[in-house]
């Protein structure tokens, strides 16, 4: 714990493909952290404080690191679909959010969602 993040990926996970400069962001934590884009990766420590302090997580620890060649709505709309598939539909914010998440994604990837919905 408390390694740096840039550290974990380039010292023990092998890198990025395309080197340090093609990072787009990495998700530290697991699929349901929030990304850090690459100027916050360059700095963040593998640690629950340090993490929370970019409002984002340690949680499972499950390191995604995404390239510039990365299509980001695309990765967030397979996540989404995921977990719409594994969720066991018993509680109302997972049965009803998670298919109106794919939705919007899914308007968002083929330009027809609304401005108004991206808030």
């Amino acid at each position: 714990m408390s390694i740096p993040l840039r550290e974990l990926i380039e010292r023990h996970a092998g890198g990025v493909q395309g080197g340090w400069d093609n990072l787009l962001a990495i998700i530290p934590g697991g699929s349901s952290v929030r990304c850090l884009p690459k100027n916050l990766c360059e700095e963040a420590l593998m640690d629950y404080d340090s993490l929370m302090s970019y409002k984002s997580g340690l949680g499972t620890a499950a390191v995604i690191v995404m390239n510039k060649q990365t299509d980001m709505i695309d990765n967030i709309l397979r996540l989404s679909k995921f977990y719409k598939h594994e969720s066991c539909g018993q509680c109302t914010p997972c049965r009803e959010g998670t298919t109106w998440l794919v939705d919007l994604l899914t308007r968002i990837k083929y330009g027809n969602a609304d401005f108004g919905e991206i808030d």
